[in-house]
């Protein structure tokens, strides 16, 4: 097919509901090829969870996001959209145990180091019953609990799995799929981590990430990137634009409504991109779902987050990039220290600051607290608990609530999103993609890979965006040997009516 015909295919004007990472790489993709783009962002900021707060001379991530991909073709891309503002972090992560502080991913050198003689025997004992358990009657890995206990065995997960994850989503492992787990540590076991201590990688093989890219002014320059060249190549980012209706008029053809009272306005499409919770966007398309999809998109449960800066008058905490908290009795779960990511973050040589980060859902006991009560039960935490300095080295504190933050993976979740996209395909031009478009855990790369996707298929590519977070392998091991993946050419894809 010569290019003019695949030019008469290609979309005229595209409504990209939500600025996160997701919804932005599509625009940028789009408006690269000349594609009209209006991207609807109900807060003051584009970048979602993606965002940086900046504050008396300091800066802070919501959670501690690093860019790590297998995909080098979206290294290259990542590469040239942030030239000159990259920084590479080492990557030290950890896990606060009942007093001891363990690496992570977990190594056999400091399990040795660390535990007493009978829990080291605990733990191999543990794995050996479980893996011939399944070798003689196999269970189906239903739970979390099945998957970590497959992977581990039952003292490893005790120790290190089951309270942390209880506390990120607020209910028992045993409730919980085992997705989330496959997705983000299917390849990860005792045998991997005898296996790296025993076979050293060489060039070419696989091992776990050492280092990481960083933007230098934080990860939500990201997503500033992105907008500004959507922007200056005449793209239309519009923000406090809370999306309220889509009608559906036929085949790519929609009206887009959003604003509230007298700032409601609309815009004409011929395609929509949704990155908005899945959920929501199901409930604002008209004509509207019945009763059984209303009640499916209802029933998809996030988890909602708090997330905390600590000021500090001092030049360093910890050397972590994360810090895993499995402790139920200490508020937060997780705590990175910006300044380790990057010395941009912080005013100067002589201040750090800590980010905790409260998991919890909307009206729980953790969210009803003030902002104040909050900070200061994680000074008393940092202080009391783990000793990590003293309490007249907090300067100030800054709180931040964001909602919708982590899709939760419960028995039927599965069941839910099928009946919500069985509803989608009636019309004709919509797609959604993203963390929350696609209610998938994805990391901002997978969400950004999505949206690149997404946009080559609107322009007639042969590929399948719902693809991307989808290998059964450990997402924190890198492979050398990876075919490449080039997801953003046209050249030798198929084309199509998008």
């Amino acid at each position: 097919m010569n290019s003019k015909a695949v030019a008469q295919s290609w979309p005229k004007h595209v409504v990209i509901l939500g600025a996160g990472p997701a919804g932005l790489a599509v625009a940028h993709e789009l408006t690269s090829e000349g594609i009209g783009v209006t991207v609807l962002e109900r807060n003051d900021y584009v970048g979602g969870l993606c965002r940086t707060v900046s504050g008396q001379g300091y800066k802070f991530d919501l959670g501690g996001h690093r860019w790590f991909t297998k995909n080098e073709d979206l290294n290259h891309w990542f590469r040239n959209l942030m030239e000159g503002e990259l920084v590479f972090v080492n990557r030290i992560s950890r896990v606060y145990h009942d007093g001891t502080f363990f690496l992570y991913p977990i190594t056999l050198g400091d399990i040795f180091q660390k535990l007493n003689p009978l829990a080291i025997i605990q733990i191999g004992a543990s794995f050996l019953f479980q893996a011939m358990r399944q070798a003689v009657h196999p269970k189906p890995i239903i739970s979390m609990k099945d998957a970590y206990t497959s992977q581990f065995g039952a003292k490893l997960y005790e120790m290190f799995f089951r309270r942390y994850t209880e506390k990120v989503w607020g209910r028992p492992c045993e409730e919980l799929s085992a997705d989330w787990v496959s997705q983000r540590s299917n390849g990860l076991s005792i045998i991997s981590v005898i296996a790296d201590v025993l076979f050293k990688p060489k060039e070419k093989a696989e091992s776990l990430i050492e280092t990481f890219m960083y933007p230098r002014e934080g990860y939500m320059r990201i997503p500033q990137r992105m907008a500004d060249d959507i922007v200056s190549r005449g793209g239309i980012v519009k923000l406090n634009a809370p999306v309220t209706r889509i009608v559906y008029r036929e085949p790519n053809k929609f009206t887009v409504w959003f604003g509230e009272g007298e700032n409601s306005s609309s815009v004409l499409a011929d395609r929509v991109v949704s990155t908005i919770p899945l959920g929501i966007f199901a409930r604002i398309l008209e004509p509207a779902c019945d009763t059984h999809v209303k009640d499916a998109a209802k029933a998809l449960e996030f988890r909602d987050l708090i997330t905390v800066n600590l000021r500090l008058a001092r030049k360093q905490v910890t050397q972590d990039t994360w810090l895993y908290v499995q402790d139920p009795d200490i508020i937060f779960g997780r705590i990175h220290e910006p300044k380790n990511w990057s010395t941009a973050m912080v005013p100067d040589d002589e201040h750090t600051s800590l980010v905790l980060e409260c998991f919890c859902s909307r009206d729980d006991a953790i969210w009803r607290l003030e902002d104040a009560e909050i900070a200061e039960r994680c000074i008393d935490d940092l202080v009391d608990k783990l000793k990590f300095f003293d309490r007249e080295d907090v300067e100030g504190w800054t709180a931040v609530r964001t909602v919708q933050a982590y899709p939760v993976y419960d028995f039927a979740y599965k069941s839910k999103i099928v009946t919500i996209m069985d509803f989608l395909t009636r019309f004709q031009g919509a797609h959604v993609v993203g963390r929350g478009g696609t209610f998938r855990y994805n990391n901002a790369d997978h969400s950004i890979e999505m949206g690149l996707m997404l946009a080559r298929r609107l322009l007639g590519a042969d590929i399948n965006p719902l693809d991307v977070n989808t290998e059964a392998e450990y997402q924190e091991i890198k492979q050398y040997a990876v075919p490449r993946r080039d997801h953003y050419q046209l050249s030798g894809s198929k084309i199509g009516q998008a």
